[in-house]
C-alpha cells in the first residue's frame, strides 16, 4: 500500500515538471554549484561559465534579485531556479517567446545584434565603416575564399539544390560552361577588379562567376545589393506550380522533403533573375532542366 501511494508521489511531481524525472536537484535554494556539478559534473561551459565575477557593463546587467555566489561570482543557481515548474528551471518571469529571451534579461540586446555586410556597403556610412564590411567577409588583402566567406555566417547552407553544385567536379563544371558568354571564370580577387565607388558600382552588372573553374556561392549569389537581383516573393497562382516543382527537385535529389524549407519571401542577392529559370539558363539547356 505504501508503495502504491510513493509510486502516485512521484508520478504526480514528474507531471509538474517533467525535468524532475532527470533532476534530484528539485527544491534546492542554495547558491552552492558543487551541490549541481556532483551529478552535471561538466557543468554547461558552452552555454554559459560559471564562477565568473559579475561585473555591471554597458552590455550586462544582471538583476539583483538573481542569485549569485559569496564571492560576487556567476553560480548555477544564477540561471537556474530549483523551484520553479519552467522548463530547465529557467530563473525568471513570463513567457521566453524567443529563443534568446532568456539571456535577454542580463545580456543587453543592442550589443549582440548581428553585423550584416550586406547592408552597410549598400548604406550611406564613409569609407571607413564600409570597409568593415569588406574585410569581414575578404579579410585582409581581399582575398578569393568565396565558400568559406559565405558560410561562416550562412550556416544553414547547403539548401536545396547546393550539394551537387559546390560539389560537381571541376572538369565537369567546365565542359558544361565551355564558350557560354555570360560565365566569368576567375581565380585571383583583381579578376573582379573590385571597386567601392558607388557610381562605378551602379554602372556594373552582377557576373555568373566560377572560382577556379568550380562553382561557388557567388555563382548564383552577388552579396553585393548595388548590383545583386532580388527574386521577388512567390505569386498566389503560381504558387501550387512552384511547390510542384519543388517537390520533383527534390525526389530526383533523393531527399527527404521534410528536411527543406520552402522560401516563398523572395531572395535579395542573386546574380540573375529567378524567373522563367533565367539563372539556370546561364548554364544548363532548357531540356536538361526537365
Amino acid at each position: 500500500m505504501r508503495k502504491g501511494i510513493l509510486l502516485t508521489f512521484v508520478l504526480i511531481l514528474s507531471f509538474i515538471n517533467s525535468e524532475a524525472k532527470e533532476c534530484g536537484g528539485k527544491g534546492y535554494t542554495g547558491t552552492d554549484k558543487s551541490y549541481c556539478l556532483s551529478c552535471h559534473r561538466s557543468g554547461c561551459p558552452i552555454v554559459h561559465p560559471v564562477s565568473i565575477e559579475i561585473r555591471k557593463t554597458e552590455c550586462i546587467d544582471v538583476p539583483e534579485n538573481f542569485p549569485r555566489a559569496e564571492d560576487n561570482r556567476m553560480t548555477c543557481a544564477t540561471c537556474h531556479d530549483m523551484t520553479s515548474n519552467r522548463k530547465k528551471f529557467l530563473r525568471g518571469k513570463g513567457e521566453f517567446k524567443e529563443r534568446y529571451s532568456f539571456c535577454f534579461q542580463c545580456h543587453n540586446r543592442e550589443c549582440y545584434k548581428k553585423f550584416n555586410p550586406h547592408r552597410t556597403i549598400s548604406s550611406k556610412l564613409s569609407w571607413n565603416e564600409k570597409k568593415k564590411a569588406c574585410i569581414y567577409c575578404h579579410g585582409f588583402g581581399a582575398k578569393l575564399n568565396a565558400y568559406r566567406a559565405c558560410v561562416g555566417c550562412h550556416t544553414k547552407t547547403p539548401h536545396v539544390g547546393a550539394p551537387e553544385h559546390i560539389f560537381a567536379k571541376r572538369e565537369e563544371v567546365l565542359k558544361l560552361t565551355k564558350g557560354k558568354k555570360e560565365i566569368f571564370n576567375v581565380s585571383t580577387m583583381k579578376q573582379l577588379n573590385p571597386k567601392i565607388d558607388i557610381n562605378e558600382l551602379k554602372k556594373r552588372k552582377p557576373k555568373v562567376i566560377l572560382v577556379n573553374g568550380r562553382i561557388e556561392c557567388i555563382t548564383c549569389h552577388n552579396p553585393h545589393p548595388q548590383i545583386a537581383i532580388p527574386a521577388p516573393p512567390e505569386r498566389n497562382p503560381w504558387g501550387s506550380m512552384e511547390r510542384a516543382d519543388f517537390e520533383y527537385k527534390v525526389k530526383k535529389l533523393n531527399e527527404e522533403l521534410s528536411k527543406f524549407e520552402v522560401n516563398t519571401n523572395g531572395v535579395k542577392l542573386m546574380s540573375r533573375d529567378l524567373r522563367s529559370g533565367k539563372l539556370c539558363k546561364v548554364c544548363h539547356s532548357i531540356n536538361s532542366l526537365k
